[in-house]
């Protein structure tokens, strides 16, 4: 059945983007790469911290979403508070928020680096958003991301390819817009609510 999202809510936004990036502080040449999730080992954090040391000086990340009170695993405050004190302001940690469509806006590539997924609803949306997607070659980015069309699958918990592919973004505005729009088409097709209810009445004789 997959999994979708409204593209009402979700849509790429000109005077949002120009909005939040002032607000954020990012400047005009810059690349913003935004990952939305739980802040867990499993999503990638260590890998996606360490390409970005990588990265040339205009790419800034911005880290939106907490840790749950439910979730296990090694804690990732000294990560990221090393990262904050060696990165300065490419590193900005945006916390829990809900104006998640409005920041996808203002963003130029969303990256999900995750060890493992399902069907990972923050990629839809970044879809949506007419975002090139980095993302892990994983069961659920696979089926989303059309490798090379709408984004770059890289192997899971390997620093290397993930810094290529998103240097390989950041260099060419181009590439993004034409991948974030192949993207967005994409998810149009195939991840909305809409098509997701449809699918199902249509798996219940309905």
């Amino acid at each position: 059945v997959g999994n979708g999202r409204d593209p009402a809510i979700f849509r790429p936004d000109p005077a949002a983007r120009a909005a939040v990036r002032a607000e954020l502080g990012a400047r005009q040449g810059d690349c913003v790469i935004i990952a939305v999730s739980r802040l867990v080992r499993h999503k990638g954090y260590p890998e996606l911290l360490a390409a970005l040391r990588a990265l040339p000086p205009h790419c800034v990340l911005w880290v939106v979403g907490d840790r749950l009170p439910s979730d296990h695993g090694e804690d990732m405050e000294p990560l990221f508070a090393a990262a904050a004190a060696e990165l300065g302001p490419r590193f900005r940690r945006l916390g829990y928020r809900t104006d998640v469509p409005r920041l996808l806006a203002g963003a130029d590539v969303f990256a999900l680096p995750s060890h493992f997924e399902g069907l990972p609803m923050s990629v839809i949306e970044a879809m949506l958003t007419g975002l090139p997607v980095v993302a892990t070659d994983t069961r659920g980015p696979r089926e989303q991301v059309v490798d090379g069309e709408t984004g770059l699958l890289v192997p899971p918990m390997a620093v290397e390819p993930l810094a290529a592919a998103l240097a390989r973004l950041a260099a060419d505005p181009a590439l993004r817009a034409r991948m974030g729009a192949a993207g967005r088409a994409r998810a149009l097709a195939r991840f909305t609510e809409a098509a997701v209810v449809g699918r199902t009445l249509d798996l219940l004789g309905l």
